[in-house]
């Protein structure tokens, strides 16, 4: 999509708009998950840091930086996992730029309902992509889970963050960080990913199903 189209004032207000709808699905969906002192850590992270409608314009900027500033002077694995948060991010975001222009040809506005959320989401005829990123997300969130256990990676973002400010990735390896901690609480991470995929796959088909009338 046209970078000069995603930037204009009008699209970043409604792609806001749209990222806090779809905040305030997922913490409906999740607030059990979010209640449990188990996963109060990790369930933050993800439900008020990692999916907050917040400006996160920091991480379009440094997620590459990252990789770059990243190579060679961490764990292996740990620059492997952080190109996957990069593919996962830039299929996020793709498929939110799709939405917002299709709100705008359909003259939506800051108040969207859930039926023309629905019908925005379906017309973008990308089932199978959606579930790509599902369980892209699944996959990332075991990896982290596993890196944080550890010690290496640790010391690797220890290090790292004493000369973020130097590559201008301080705020991208704040929010890893404070990702880091959260997995590190947890010690079987399969509740939380199996919950995570059964909940979005089933919100998934029934938006399909709902729209189009016939069952996935």
């Amino acid at each position: 999509m046209d970078s000069d189209v995603t930037s204009t004032d009008n699209f970043l207000k409604l792609k806001r708009i749209l990222q806090d709808f779809q905040s305030r699905r997922i913490n409906r969906t999740y607030k059990d998950i979010e209640a449990d002192p188990e996963f109060a850590k990790i369930g933050n992270f993800f439900f008020k840091k990692l999916y907050a409608p917040e400006d996160f314009s920091f991480r379009d900027t440094s997620m590459k930086k990252l990789h770059k500033a990243l190579d060679g002077k961490v764990y292996k694995n740990m620059l492997t996992a952080v190109t996957k948060v990069i593919e996962l991010h830039d299929i996020s975001d793709e498929q939110d730029n799709l939405m917002v222009e299709r709100m705008i040809e359909a003259g939506v506005d800051d108040s969207m309902t859930m039926e023309q959320y629905q019908k925005i989401y379906v017309s973008l005829d990308n089932y199978d992509q959606r579930i790509y990123q599902i369980n892209l997300s699944a996959e990332v969130t075991r990896i982290f889970h596993g890196l944080s256990k550890k010690w290496i990676v640790a010391v690797s973002l220890r290090t790292v963050k004493t000369t973020a400010f130097m590559f201008g990735i301080k705020e991208i390896i704040d929010f890893i960080y404070d990702g880091y901690v959260s997995f590190k609480t947890i010690d079987n991470i399969d509740f939380f990913v199996d919950t995570m995929v059964q909940r979005e796959l089933s919100w998934h088909n029934e938006i399909w199903a709902t729209i189009t009338g016939k069952t996935v």
